[in-house]
């Protein structure tokens, strides 16, 4: 399979423009042509329905796996790993999702209690671990309470300041309804939580307008992530959370200035970019000057800027003010030399080339150029300086679309200046033919015929597709990644790329813009260091092509001579696939490329060839990728007006329509049904809960740092307070004046502190009951007051032992994904009475599709949609990308 992919990748690539064969250039073309062929890299990416949902909503997403330098749909990895995080970072759910020819699909029901903010997406496989986390695909999405809006909160920041090692903050805190009128005079509370550690807990009582005053000092460190957590008490006593983004000092941003190549030289003309980041990687807003000089800049909403300048001295500095902090600073500028390289690139568009022009002093060495992208060398030439100066013509037809790396080195293998150049895809929205039958009201019948033309007639498309009710978006629901910023930008840049997508809007617009993110960003795939040693990547994880099951072999009475090696076998029940494994004296075993739908019973079979079947077989369970990220914020408080004032009747609309066996809320909690198997393993001396948690249901449970992760988000009333400094759970509808405000909890009947329970292992737990109502909780006397969280383990029949070298077991396999459910209103039914205000109105995330066929699809108008907004992305066999949004009306 890797030699066909091979053989793919060399036959596709475009013919390379070799100038010089000496050393130097043939050890950099081994090393790629080596890099490419022994290990390829994979990247993913995800697309999603939409990216603004309501607390309860279900996400769709469909996958797409590319690999190698051509970035074709890879046919190495079958198993993609997607986790799901809320707010906080806490892992909510992961899936294993199928990948057929680099395609995949799979969905997330976003937890109905959970807590509104910027929720976030990772997809790999097993195979990207070897080239680190950095190269994971990354997608935050906005997740709003729908139910709510009665507290809307924003922050203004009127001064921020510097006192030794601490950070003073001058704010006023504001408070409005949905309706935008001034929420009344009541208490709120206030936490300041560094990367989710508490650093400040403070109560403010807001004015007749709404509004408070209030200063606060923090410690001065680099946080990864800064927020002002704001509780009020919805009727006087159940707490709200909403957390905003908190500015960080101007002595802690990263401000870099950044010659162009790398070197400015003393008495020479040279563009000086800038980035102005925060330590959580989102941008400043900041003008300033060069001291001593008539030469003033300032950034763009991405936190870049640039500026031309002469230096005729080796130190220079600059002025540097936060304009959202009113901070101000003085800044060193890079020392100016007086011997080195600099480089420029000039990249005019009427051209059918690029031009590299360096200049310098004190050069006296030979020198190679050499023009790069993902791998693919595209030109290498030979050169020297001449009077100081050397230039040269990249032609533009040897440039494949993305990050173009053009490096300059002395023939021994030191670079000396370096640049990335973006080089923009054809995006040819002209080549779609789209064409609407049907016009947009309430319920009407609507087709939409396409086809992307081309002259490849053979071409074949796979390809995502949505449509959406335009006015339910967010406004800012394009400012993330498509398709192309993602595979083309994002993931080959180190450092986070602010609002990616936008400089695919309209990229005649926007080319100076996206020169500023080249200029400032680093190429991250490999280094000159590494090439010039021939370093590859060191592998520890291999090539997933199904389900992979780790165990342990042991003996069952432990003895001198211990294990010799044998063989084991694993039997999938509903399949019957059979495949067959072998372990050495250490017992350990790898079961690998199972390929099996959900939960399935496994039989495995072990044989020692010294203690023959006296053995016992226990699986060993992989250690989560993530269990936690940072918390992540909101600047401001996100109200999408339409799509929250929808949320009830899409609801009402979801509770009809959901599959019986789906795997969420209504089998999370369970209201005193469906239990008896849990009843027959485990003693409930108080009996069942109001609401009952299987971890069994609640996929990657086992990946949670606590069995309190669990109850985040699935059970009403129930909120859960996680940190680095322990935990706090609160039931709402409970409490009494004298039980203070925890709930009491229980492990196995006893009472316990809840420090215990964060002890427990998430794969040692049963099951998870929730008391809250009165009656249930009147049998537990003044201390089940706040309610009761009771946890019951995993004990006698509740844990699986083999037996003679046979274990019997569930284990989960791939996810199964639901299908979209789209209305036929074609005859009236009862089902059909609902009101239908989907914001989602059309999902299909596998489309194949060869250029210039046409392609129909046909679907139901919602109540209301009266503008529908057409998304389409996808990517053809030979790794060309297509992206379409276009407003149907």
């Amino acid at each position: 399979m890797k030699k066909l992919l091979l053989g793919c990748l060399i036959s596709i690539a475009f013919s390379q423009t070799i100038v010089a064969q000496q050393d130097l250039p043939g050890q950099i073309q081994g090393y790629f042509e080596s890099y490419q062929q022994e290990n390829p890299p994979e990247k993913a990416y995800l697309m999603l329905d939409k990216e603004t949902y309501t607390l309860g909503e279900d996400l769709w997403f469909s996958s797409f796996l590319v690999v190698g330098s051509t970035q074709i749909l890879s046919p190495l990895s079958k198993t993609l790993y997607v986790d799901f995080f809320d707010g906080e970072g806490q892992l909510i759910e992961q899936k294993i999702i199928k990948i057929s020819e680099g395609r995949g699909k799979g969905d997330f029901r976003i937890p109905e209690y959970g807590k509104p903010g910027e929720y976030r997406i990772k997809a790999y496989t097993a195979w990207m671990k070897n080239f680190g986390k950095d190269y994971f695909f990354e997608k935050t999405i906005n997740v709003v309470d729908g139910q709510g809006g009665d507290f809307l909160p924003s922050l203004s920041i009127s001064k921020v300041e510097k006192l030794g090692n601490t950070v003073r903050y001058q704010s006023q805190l504001q408070a409005i309804t949905k309706n935008g009128q001034a929420v009344p005079a009541q208490k709120v509370e206030i936490r300041v939580l560094g990367e989710g550690e508490e650093l400040l807990n403070q109560s403010l009582e807001l004015n007749p307008e709404g509004k408070v005053d209030f200063s606060f000092e923090i410690p001065e460190k680099a946080f990864q992530s800064l927020g002002l957590e704001i509780t009020h008490f919805e009727n006087g006593d159940y707490p709200v959370v909403n957390n905003l983004k908190l500015p960080y000092s101007l002595s802690l941003a990263d401000i870099k200035f950044l010659p162009e190549g790398g070197n400015w030289l003393l008495n020479k003309k040279s563009i000086l970019a800038f980035r102005a980041v925060a330590p959580d990687g989102s941008p400043l807003k900041i003008e300033g000057k060069v001291a001593g000089e008539d030469i003033n800049f300032a950034s763009n909403f991405a936190g870049l800027g640039k500026f031309e300048f002469t230096p005729s001295q080796t130190q220079n500095s600059v002025s540097v003010k936060d304009l959202n902090t009113g901070q101000e600073l003085t800044f060193d500028l890079p020392e100016a030399k007086t011997e080195g390289l600099s480089l420029t690139v000039v990249d005019n568009s009427q051209a059918d080339y690029l031009t590299v022009f360096a200049q310098g002093a004190g050069v006296q060495d030979s020198l190679l150029l050499v023009s790069q992208t993902r791998g693919l060398i595209n030109y290498m030439i030979k050169g020297a300086l001449v009077n100081g100066v050397w230039g040269s013509r990249i032609p533009r037809e040897t440039l494949i679309p993305g990050i173009n790396q053009i490096t300059i080195l002395t023939l021994d293998g030191r670079p000396l200046v370096e640049r990335l150049l973006f080089i923009q895809p054809q995006i040819e929205e002209n080549a779609w033919k789209i064409e609407q039958s049907g016009a947009l009201t309430s319920r009407s019948n609507v087709k939409i015929d396409m086809a992307y033309t081309s002259d490849l007639a053979e071409n074949i498309g796979s390809y995502a597709i949505s449509i959406l009710d335009a006015d339910q978006l967010f406004t800012d629901e394009d400012k993330g990644d498509n398709i192309y910023s993602y595979l083309l930008m994002s993931s080959d840049l180190k450092g986070k790329v602010h609002n990616p997508a936008y400089y695919f809007t309209d990229p005649a617009a926007t080319k100076e813009e996206l020169d500023l993110v080249m200029l400032t960003h680093g190429w991250r795939r490999f280094t000159w260091e590494d090439i010039l040693t021939n370093k590859q990547v060191e592998i520890a994880h291999f090539i997933e092509q199904g389900i992979s099951i780790e165990g342990q072999i042991t003996e069952q009475t432990q003895s001198n001579r211990g294990l010799k090696g044998g063989k084991i076998s694993a039997l999938v029940n509903s399949t019957q696939e059979f495949i067959g494994s072998e372990f050495g004296p250490n017992g350990r075993f790898l079961i690998r490329d199972l390929e099996f739908d959900g939960k399935d019973q496994i039989t495995f079979t072990a044989e020692d060839e010294r203690k023959a079947n006296f053995i016992d077989v226990e699986l060993v369970q992989p250690e989560a990728t993530f269990s936690e990220l940072y918390p992540s914020y909101w600047s401001q408080i996100i109200w999408p007006e339409k799509l929250a004032e929808s949320l009830q009747v899409r609801r009402m609309m979801q509770q009809m329509t959901d599959d019986p066996d789906l795997v969420d809320l209504e089998e999370f909690t369970v209201e005193g049904q469906n239990i008896q198997q849990e009843e027959d393993r485990i003693k409930k001396v108080y009996g069942s809960g109001d609401a009952s948690i299987d971890p069994d249901k609640i996929p990657g449970s086992a990946a949670f740092n606590n069995i309190l992760q669990m109850l985040q988000g699935r059970v009403a009333g129930v909120q859960v307070f996680l940190s680095g400094m322990g935990a706090d759970v609160q039931i709402r509808g409970v409490g009494s004046a004298t039980a203070g405000t925890s709930p009491l909890f229980l492990l196995d009947n006893i009472p316990v502190d809840i420090n215990v329970l964060l002890q427990i292992n998430p794969r040692d737990v049963a099951s998870l009951d929730v008391f809250k109502d009165p009656a249930s909780t009147s049998i537990f006397g003044s201390q089940g007051a706040n309610g009761v969280i009771a946890v019951y383990t995993k004990t006698g029949a509740g844990i699986q032992r083999s037996v003679g070298g046979t274990l019997v077991t569930d284990y989960q396999g791939y996810a199964v994904a639901r299908e979209f459910y789209q209305p036929d209103y074609s005859e009236k039914t009862t089902e059909n009475a609902i009101s239908d205000q989907r914001a989602t109105i059309y999902w299909n995330p596998l489309v194949e599709l060869k250029d210039s066929e046409v392609f129909s699809i046909e679907y139901y108008n919602t109540d209301v949609a009266e503008n529908h907004l057409l998304i389409i992305e996808g990517i053809d066999s030979n790794g060309n990308l297509r992206h379409l949004t276009r407003l149907l009306k």
